[in-house]
């Protein structure tokens, strides 16, 4: 069934950005347990990641706050599908936060991974929500944005 909203990870351009800015780099020893921003997997034993920092607000608010985020240390392809929920989210407590076109939080929850769904088509009921932000509940690091479907969030936060 097609949802109604989209994921929107970090993209290419900027996680490159963030990549060449230098960071603490991790190795990943367990899986589930660094998840990567741009392809939204968890990485592989094994796989070297770097853990930068990242602003996901566009314009200034009271909420904007740079989070620590993981991102594979070689370039990855997001998601080919940005509206199915990966692993990477459904198997983790997260903190959910909705906010309008001004990037004012309007509602928030702290829910299972596995009501993530339920979660985001309720805070996208009301219509003032104009994008969420998923964050990982137990270490706080963002997670991903969550928009509208594409050509239905004309007041959308970001472009």
């Amino acid at each position: 069934m097609p949802t109604d909203y989209r994921l929107v990870p970090i993209v290419p351009d900027i996680a490159a950005e963030l990549r060449s800015g230098g960071g603490e780099r991790f190795i990943a020893d367990a899986k589930p347990g660094y998840p990567c921003r741009q392809c939204l997997c968890d990485a592989e034993i094994g796989e070297t990641l770097i853990l930068v920092a990242h602003d996901p607000f566009s314009i200034d608010s009271p909420y904007r706050s740079r989070s620590p985020i993981f991102l594979h240390e070689q370039p990855c392809s997001p998601p080919s599908d940005v509206r199915v929920l990966p692993d990477q989210l459904t198997g983790r407590q997260l903190s959910v936060r909705a906010f309008d076109r001004d990037a004012m939080m309007i509602d928030a929850a702290v829910i299972d991974g596995t009501d993530l769904d339920d979660q985001l088509r309720q805070f996208f009921d009301d219509e003032a929500t104009a994008e969420i932000h998923v964050h990982n509940a137990t270490r706080g690091c963002w997670a991903t944005l969550v928009k509208r479907p594409y050509g239905t969030d004309a007041s959308a936060i970001h472009s």
